[in-house]
């Protein structure tokens, strides 16, 4: 069974990994460091503990905004494809 992608989640991906949510020459990427501590408390919360997030200096608005309309964009795209398809669809990340 053939089952279409969600291009938004494509887009969103490409989009945070040109703003340097990764770096390093291809087969040797790596998390930006800056980003690892936001991924140790996203794996806290999975696992069912608790974490606090701070902003200490805000981004830029508009990309700021952008981003979340990208996130909103992708999460449509894929409960249409799955509303669809009549099954989920996981993908890894």
């Amino acid at each position: 069974m053939t089952l279409p992608l969600a291009s938004a989640v494509s887009d969103y991906l490409q989009r945070i990994q040109e703003l340097g949510a990764v770096e390093g020459p291809h087969g040797q990427v790596g998390l930006t460091p800056a980003l690892e501590p936001v991924l140790e408390a996203l794996h806290h919360l999975l696992a069912g503990g608790e974490v606090e997030v701070r902003i200490t200096r805000r981004g830029h608005t508009s990309l700021v905004q952008e981003l979340r309309q990208r996130v909103d964009d992708a999460t449509r795209q894929v409960n249409q494809i799955q509303q669809q398809a009549g099954c989920s669809l996981f993908t890894t990340v």
